[in-house]
């Protein structure tokens, strides 16, 4: 590598840092995607998500919390694959929005993994009331309002 070289790739690589300063990625049901839909009952989709993440009034089915803890290292590899891509010249914009992909799908796929297998199953009433064994799908719209955005903090 020449010293341009060098000076070049130095210089990308203090910009980007400048420019991930106060930047993250919000994965979930982030207020800024419009995740303020509201279902017949009258609640809106955070509130019905937050219900279900943390059991309150039904038995707590993370969606969140559990699936990034059991996919932990999976996502810990998409950041360090990141981190390398804007270190070698790409965009942080980019870096930050193939992160909130991967940790979106994880998310989803707790839907149809039982939460990667930790979720409780349906109580025999509820199955028979909805017609289903599959746990926190009815409709699909909590599975389907799970997004990411970037912020700048």
């Amino acid at each position: 590598m020449t010293p341009q070289q060098m000076l070049q790739r130095t210089t990308h690589m203090a910009q980007a840092m400048r420019e991930m300063v106060g930047k993250s990625v919000a994965v979930g049901l982030p207020k800024e995607s419009g995740s303020s839909k509201v279902y017949e009952s009258g609640l809106t989709v955070i509130e019905v998500g937050a219900k279900h993440e943390f059991g309150d009034g039904v038995p707590s089915r993370s969606f969140l919390r559990t699936p990034f803890k059991v996919r932990a290292e999976e996502i810990r590899a998409a950041i360090n694959r990141q981190a390398m891509n804007v270190i070698e010249g790409g965009s942080v914009e980019q870096a930050l929005g193939m992160i909130g992909v991967k940790a979106t799908n994880i998310s989803k796929g707790a839907f149809t993994s039982r939460g990667y297998g930790q979720w409780a199953d349906l109580d025999p009433a509820t199955k028979a009331e909805k017609g289903s064994s599959q746990v926190l799908v009815d409709t699909g719209t909590l599975r389907g309002s799970i997004t990411w955005v970037i912020k700048d903090e």
